[in-house]
């Protein structure tokens, strides 16, 4: 097993693309040192195929691209496919379960992208076969003046997919047409204003949203009848304070029972400036509770679990860490109020890393 990093340009998110940065491979353990090895601008987010020697890599520009690498050899993966995905700063993907569907989410034109692909992993058409455009704002200026798509998660059930919509304070809803298509279909959530809705991770009937705006984690119930989603529960994302910047939630992801082997489930959340990942403890029903947070560089934007390894990157600190699953899993509850636990990694250099699969 290869890991491989989607990185920013070495200046961060927001400056030129394509001056050099691309995919980095690193051994599947975390352990060890990473190189780049393909040139790809702004490659921000990576999705690997679940059959075949595929992965696909959105590239966040003005005017986003959609590659597809053959990874059949992971220390030298090829570009087999390419198409432009109409929308401006695509920032994820999300493949349908049977893998014949890609839904690309775009930040700063707020569009929902649907491309085809066949039973060879690659696109069946020189163009997505729907683009779903948005409207809207909210009240924070800076970051709400339009709608901005920021992430897809099928909804509980798998009857409709869901988008975070950060600048609307929505959760637009799409229902499922059996072959993969979408048909719009309002709105399942409304967020406080300023919330900013970012990522969301589903547990049965749950969907645990953060809150990139507001720094909340929020959890909703998912209503099978109305294909609503309500809020039930709020918590702080983290207590630890800020440290390099004002707190700004990133990902969220859930940690089943049987991924960590014992215990109950877990959530874990990312918080950029207070540079932490927070954990909270899922009660049977679905309650959180929050246990701490440990250290997790500078602004730690995505990470991922792979075996028996949760990794991180940090995008401003141009590394990536691996923690033993079982440390995480392991943290001790908090002594003091925003405590940050630190907890041993091993740690590789990679210039603004943005996401990690393994292939």
């Amino acid at each position: 097993m290869t890991l491989l990093w989607g990185t920013y340009p070495a200046a961060g998110l927001g400056t030129p693309a394509g001056l050099g940065e691309g995919i980095w491979a690193q051994a599947g353990t975390g352990v060890g040192g990473a190189a780049q090895v393909l040139d790809l601008p702004a490659p921000s987010f990576l999705l690997a195929h679940p059959r075949l020697p595929l992965a696909y890599a959105a590239s966040e520009l003005p005017a986003s691209t959609l590659t597809v690498l053959d990874v059949s050899r992971p220390a030298s993966p090829r570009i087999v496919a390419s198409l432009s995905t109409g929308g401006a700063d695509a920032c994820h993907l999300l493949l349908a379960p049977d893998a014949r569907t890609l839904y690309v989410s775009h930040y700063s034109s707020g569009d929902l992208a649907v491309v085809r692909l066949g039973e060879d992993g690659l696109p069946v058409d020189d163009a997505p076969a729907q683009s779903f455009s948005h409207a809207g704002s909210g009240p924070n200026e800076d970051r709400q003046e339009g709608p901005h798509a920021h992430s897809a998660v099928l909804a509980p059930g798998g009857g409709h997919l869901l988008v975070c919509d950060l600048g609307t304070d929505e959760l637009r809803r799409y229902r499922i047409l059996e072959d993969g298509l979408l048909e719009s279909d309002g709105i399942a959530a409304t967020f406080p204003p300023g919330a900013g809705p970012r990522h969301a991770a589903v547990r049965g009937h749950l969907i645990y949203v953060t809150c990139e705006l507001d720094h909340v984690l929020r959890t909703l119930r998912w209503d099978a009848a109305s294909a609503t989603a309500q809020v039930v529960a709020e918590t702080p994302a983290t207590l630890a304070p800020a440290r390099s910047a004002e707190p700004q939630d990133a990902h969220v992801a859930l940690v089943t029972a049987e991924s960590r082997r014992h215990g109950g489930d877990l959530v874990l959340v990312s918080v950029r400036g207070a540079d932490v990942i927070s954990v909270f403890d899922v009660a049977p029903e679905g309650e959180l509770t929050y246990r701490g947070a440990f250290d997790a560089g500078h602004w730690p934007r995505y990470f991922a679990v792979v075996g028996d390894r949760l990794l991180v990157g940090e995008e401003r600190g141009h590394r990536v860490r691996a923690y033993a699953l079982a440390d995480v899993v392991g943290l001790p509850p908090e002594r003091g109020i925003g405590d940050i636990a630190q907890l041993p990694c091993a740690v590789a250099e990679v210039t603004s890393p943005a996401c990690v699969i393994a292939v």
